[in-house]
């Protein structure tokens, strides 16, 4: 009996010294760390709760809020030129591997490793594990979790449940639709999106469950401007058809069966989508739907934050129902992260902003607001059980649908690669198989030079 009574006395006073931000962040109070992140849910969320950050630890937050491609490219300008302004960036995973090959990123490690910093509540294993992976460049990771975002659809389940709908569907194409205004469906196959697409698209005075359009409504958006949408559109696609743009082995792959099909499949989306499509982003696919003018769309959690507010989109909030993209159900763990640059002095105060809005207590919170949670443990909670998008997060997890893009340094220019060609074919300068053949040889240049 002695020995373990004396195990139970040595513990004594590390539980008496239990770890507190308040006393982690003493050395750094006074201290200003500047914040870069996209001015959409997560970050609008974060800026919510970080005065009571500031309040607890001394440290002043400085938010620079912006759109996401200027942050990424003013992040990169900043590590590439020494120019130190930002101690703490959001990047997304494109950028991963450039943050990572060229050490501009500090390694988690030497936070984590450190128990004067470390929360010892935070754990890696509450994170999606893909969304770990994403953050790993040559097996080091070189981030924190900021957001979980896999792309997924969303349509319009108030239309689609009209009894007379279901039943004009049936009976043009010959089968019964899967968007039959549940929640959450199953969507099988890319051409079942695409009929329902063609199907619910109505003109202004005509006639869509029963209520007079006073607008045009269409089936669905295909974007096609020279803008990240294009790229990640057509990636939700390519998965989901079996395919991959660029594997972890470099191996490219815009010449394959799947890589058409998904890009015919695109491209046959004009049809349906509003007649602006050549300057379509996800601005207007958000607004689209948001407004009433779109059956369904390509979807983001940090978008349906907002669709799902009264407030924001009063036509369509709570009107939304979720699925995983058609085919093999495959969908990027897109996430972003955020990363602490090598050249910042603000390195430790930096990491213990992280690394709070990370913890279980802040996650559950803006989880309400938008943060766009990461966490397992509070994907998991009852809260959510009536929350689409966190219903199809879990949908992801147990059917094993994540899929971690490779970090290779040469996404920065591959983006660029693949937006031009992409949007040439659907502006209709180059044709679909001369796009995908000019990204092939392009793309392989650059990644097996």
């Amino acid at each position: 009996m002695a020995a373990p009574m004396m195990l139970a006395v040595a513990a004594l006073p590390s539980a008496a010294h239990a770890w507190s931000l308040k006393e982690a962040a003493e050395p750094y109070s006074g201290t200003t760390i500047t914040l870069a992140c996209e001015a959409y849910a997560p970050c609008l969320a974060y800026q919510k709760l970080i005065p009571e950050f500031e309040k607890e630890t001394g440290i002043t937050v400085k938010v620079e809020a912006g759109d996401i491609a200027q942050i990424q490219q003013q992040i990169l300008t900043d590590a590439l030129t020494g120019t130190q302004i930002y101690d703490l960036v959001q990047i997304n995973p494109f950028s991963t591997g450039a943050w990572g090959a060229q050490k501009f990123a500090v390694p988690m490690k030497t936070f984590l490793d450190d128990e004067k910093l470390r929360d010892p509540s935070f754990s890696l294993d509450d994170v999606v594990p893909a969304l770990v992976e994403q953050m790993t460049y040559n097996g080091e990771l070189i981030g924190m979790p900021y957001s979980f975002l896999p792309p997924f659809g969303i349509y319009r389940k108030d239309i689609a449940a009209d009894p007379k709908e279901q039943a004009a569907f049936k009976e043009k194409y010959g089968y019964e639709t899967p968007f039959n205004g549940d929640l959450v469906i199953d969507v099988p196959t890319w051409k079942e999106w695409t009929d329902a697409a063609e199907f619910f698209g109505r003109k202004k005075g005509e006639t869509l469950a029963g209520v007079e359009l006073d607008h045009d409504v269409y089936g669905t958006a295909a974007a096609f401007k020279r803008h990240l949408t294009v790229v990640y559109d057509y990636e939700r696609m390519l998965l989901g058809m079996g395919g991959e743009m660029v594997s972890a082995d470099k191996k490219v792959g815009f010449n394959t069966k799947e890589a058409k099909e998904a890009l015919d499949t695109m491209l046959a989306w004009r049809k349906f989508s509003p007649p602006s499509y050549k300057e379509y982003t996800w601005d207007d696919e958000y607004s689209g739907f948001c407004s009433g003018t779109l059956f369904s769309v390509p979807s983001w959690a940090d978008s349906t934050a907002f669709f799902e507010d009264p407030k924001e989109c009063p036509e369509v909030a709570g009107k939304i129902g979720y699925f995983l993209h058609p085919g093999t159900h495959k969908t990027v763990s897109e996430g972003h992260a955020f990363v602490i640059p090598s050249k910042s002095d603000k390195q430790q105060a930096a990491f213990l902003l992280a690394q709070w809005l990370a913890s279980k207590d802040v996650q559950t919170r803006c989880e309400a607001f938008g943060c766009a949670t990461f966490r397992t443990d509070v994907l998991a909670m009852p809260d959510w059980d009536d929350n689409g998008a966190v219903l199809i997060f879990r949908k992801m997890l147990d059917e094993d649908a994540l899929y971690p893009r490779p970090a290779l340094p040469e996404w920065i220019q591959l983006q660029q690669i693949i937006m031009e060609g992409l949007s040439a074919a659907g502006a209709d300068q180059m044709e679909p198989d001369e796009a995908l053949a000019d990204i092939q040889e392009k793309a392989e240049e650059v990644v097996n030079p």
